[in-house]
């Protein structure tokens, strides 16, 4: 089966270094993700047609310019077009591609490859890896007011959806008391993509959130 990559688009330049980021989308609720990401870096998008099969037993193309990144970002939700993906990257010299779910199986594909695999976007961090300097784990630099509220806040690394953002823009004029639960309750209305429910994926995207800010607090009250 070829790939229909009718909608696929070279989004931007890079802004922030000549790091390639290349998407295979699957779900058309992660352009937020594109979005995001194209603010920072070169990205190649190869959107996935909707009507997949199950069971994809067929020659499967990509583009080639999604093996021209630096990294890749599968969000196919597809185990056949993850599988490929792998192999393709294996093939093609890319150090590292991150998929989105649980698709644990698919490192066994991988040799020189490094297979990330998480369920929730800001839960990821490689270090030294540029793309991870600026998504993954978020991180804020806060700086306080003389009454101890929050006056300004950075965004030192952000979750690939852009929930860490809208966060920052949310906690300004806050005490240093109530900002770390705001923070929670900020990603949680934020149109994060992590899964609902009572062990959803969203409370861990709260509590990574809550815990970035309790850590830049810290430092802002030790800086004076």
């Amino acid at each position: 089966m070829v790939v229909d990559v009718s909608d696929k688009a070279l989004i931007s330049k890079a802004k922030c270094g000549m790091m390639r980021v290349g998407i295979v989308l699957g779900d058309p609720t992660r352009r937020i993700f594109v979005e995001t990401i194209s603010k920072f870096f070169e990205v190649f998008v190869c959107e996935l047609p909707n009507d997949l099969p199950d069971v994809i037993d067929e020659e499967f193309e990509f583009p080639e310019e999604l093996f021209e990144a630096d990294i890749i970002l599968s969000y196919a939700f597809h185990p056949d077009v993850n599988i490929e993906v792998v192999k393709k990257a294996e093939e093609r010299g890319i150090r590292y591609v991150l998929v989105a779910g649980g698709f644990k199986f698919l490192k066994r594909f991988a040799k020189n490859v490094r297979v990330i695999v998480d369920d929730v976007c800001c839960s990821t961090f490689v270090k030294g890896v540029e793309f991870f300097e600026r998504f993954g784990i978020p991180e804020f630099e806060i700086t306080l007011s003389d009454d101890g509220k929050i006056k300004d806040v950075r965004v030192v690394r952000s979750a690939l959806c852009g929930a860490t953002f809208f966060v920052a823009e949310k906690l300004k004029g806050l005490s240093v008391e109530e900002a770390p639960r705001m923070a929670g309750y900020f990603t949680q209305i934020y149109p994060c993509l992590a899964s609902r429910g009572i062990k959803g994926g969203i409370h861990k995207a709260a509590n990574l959130h809550k815990l970035a800010v309790e850590r830049a607090i810290k430092r802002a009250i030790q800086k004076g």
